[in-house]
């Protein structure tokens, strides 16, 4: 594993129908839905991990707390970075930041923990 505080991700994503609010369910106005952005968050730290974590391993996500404080209409592209803060044994910390053309529309922070793919999945498949 060679992970280390200060590592950094952007991704983006383009408001479109199928992102929406109304869409989505999350709400009646064709702008840029939250659960949208929050699946954004999650793909922009699982990319920054990729290749960094022993063979085997995988994250999960188990917290966000990432306030969306600014509207995105059909069109607009979003931008999400994720910035690795802290490394706790198996718990990663991440600082978000989401932003279109006019600022900032989310921020807050993203948590994982490193799991054994196999072990998790397995677990998970003998709850019921």
């Amino acid at each position: 594993m060679d992970l280390f505080t200060g590592m950094k991700k952007i991704l983006t994503d383009k408001v479109t129908m199928e992102n929406t609010a109304k869409t989505l369910g999350s709400g009646s106005l064709l702008v840029y839905g939250t659960p949208a952005m929050l699946l954004l968050v999650e793909k922009t730290a699982v990319s920054l991990l990729e290749g960094h974590l022993d063979e085997g391993m995988t994250t999960v996500g188990t917290n966000l707390n990432v306030d969306h404080v600014s509207a995105s209409p059909i069109g607009c592209e979003v931008s999400c970075e994720v910035e690795l803060t802290a490394i706790d044994r198996k718990k990663l910390t991440f600082a978000v930041e989401v932003k279109d053309p006019a600022g900032v529309i989310g921020r807050g922070t993203h948590e994982r923990f490193i799991v054994d793919s196999h072990k998790f999945q397995e677990k998970a498949d003998h709850k019921f």
